[in-house]
């Protein structure tokens, strides 16, 4: 595109800030020879600048003009991706229904489907929606076994073949143990602390988080026989500080701090993407970067405990 071209649709774009949105879109229309790759471009230019409204009419407007049905796919998927972004998922998900109606063999629209259904807690959907996937590119065990998870979490019955189904999973699936501990802590304590110790030591350093927050009245009544559990249940303060080696560097500091009472320390805890690298303050299902599923990695650091009877709530 040349500069004077570039120009001049700038000009055009600014003319949409005034009532006439709709009737200059379909002037230029008219006007125009070739109209569409100026109006792709502005739909993205408006996108980029998460002015989605302005976006979703170019799109509907040029839907209404171009007249041959594998024409409008393209446009639709631009569609059904921006009333994602803009926080309408349900718009969203009746746009990939219909192009998957189309062509239902569509690998990118299906995992842009998949997500949504997750965004919705409609994970059986989700799971039908990944069977089809699998048909096409396999590779989706760790998915399945993931959405197996949630449609389990999420019944209201809470009986014995629940839970037996969600232990199997459990065992079978290490990258699950962080959902699972945080459904059993919440719902089941007594299985929480009974599987936690099965644990080896990288997978329990993993959600070492959770129990950082646990409270003195969810300890456990059991006997506890895991090494790493026992040391940071004394690091955290529950149990008394024993002369023994700790599992870790953070640990074993802690521990030395809570005898000597010098310094009171604490622990910090980061997510890591092992996909993209992306750090987050918070832990995560799905990497808010770049997508990932089950690919998140805690970083412990030591810090030292702040006095929160100093902060003002005001």
């Amino acid at each position: 595109m040349s500069k004077k071209q570039h120009e001049s649709l700038a000009k055009f774009m600014e003319s949409f800030d005034y009532i006439g949105f709709d009737k200059e879109i379909k002037e230029f229309l008219a006007l125009s020879q070739n109209p569409i790759p100026s109006i792709l471009f502005m739909a993205n230019m408006y996108q980029k600048g998460a002015n989605y409204e302005k976006a979703i009419r170019l799109y509907t407007t040029l839907l209404d003009y171009i007249k041959n049905p594998i024409d409008k796919i393209p446009i639709l998927e631009s569609l059904g991706n921006i009333y994602y972004k803009a926080g309408f998922p349900l718009r969203a998900k009746e746009i990939y229904l219909e192009i998957l109606h189309h062509y239902p063999r569509s690998q990118k629209i299906l995992k842009s489907l998949i997500k949504i259904y997750e965004d919705l807690n409609l994970y059986k959907e989700a799971l039908e929606a990944l069977d089809c996937l699998e048909e096409i590119e396999g590779g989706t065990t760790l998915h399945w076994h993931y959405l197996e998870a949630k449609i389990l979490i999420f019944q209201k019955d809470d009986n014995q073949d629940k839970i037996k189904k969600i232990l199997a999973l459990f065992q079978k699936e290490p990258k699950l143990s962080r959902i699972i501990l945080s459904f059993l802590k919440d719902f089941h304590p007594s299985l929480f602390w009974e599987n936690i110790q099965k644990l080896d030591s990288t997978n329990l350093l993993e959600i070492l988080d959770i129990l950082w927050n646990c409270n003195s009245n969810e300890l456990p009544t059991i006997t506890i026989k895991n090494k790493l559990l026992q040391d940071i249940l004394e690091a955290k303060g529950f149990y008394p500080t024993t002369n023994t080696k700790k599992e870790t560097f953070e640990l074993e500091a802690l521990s030395l701090l809570n005898k000597e009472k010098n310094y009171a320390g604490d622990l910090k805890f980061t997510y890591h993407c092992t996909d993209c690298k992306a750090n987050m303050p918070l832990p995560f299902e799905t990497c808010p970067h770049c997508g990932t599923l089950l690919s998140i990695k805690t970083i412990i650091t030591l810090k030292q405990k702040q006095d929160e009877t100093r902060y003002s709530l005001l």
